[in-house]
């Protein structure tokens, strides 16, 4: 509402290209220290992702996710194990490397 934009059935989707999308986005930046305090927001921020995920499952889920949580748990699989690509990804990859002069490490 504050950045005028479109809003509920105003906003066209990302895949219509002859539309006007309607989409609007707003940044604000708190000083957690300043408002509650660092070690009281993540200590609330705790209970609220324990309670969240204490809601009973949907039939056919297996657990409950807060925001972010996939891409975290995704990153720190990365940071262990490298990330996987896609082969096409991998020769294309490669035939940059080839046409500037980069080797390709060894595995």
């Amino acid at each position: 509402m504050l950045t005028g934009s479109e809003f509920a059935t105003g906003v066209v989707g990302p895949y219509v290209p002859d539309a006007r999308s309607g989409c609007g986005h707003l940044v604000i930046a708190i000083d957690i220290d300043t408002a509650i305090g660092k070690m009281e927001f993540g200590q609330r921020m705790d209970r609220l992702i324990d309670l969240t995920k204490a809601v009973p499952l949907a039939e056919g889920t297996t657990e409950i996710f807060y925001p972010g949580e996939i891409e975290a748990r995704a990153e720190a699989r990365a940071a262990l194990s490298g990330v996987d690509l896609p082969t096409k990804t991998i020769e294309e990859l490669r035939a940059i490397g080839d046409e500037c002069g980069v080797g390709w490490p060894e595995a």
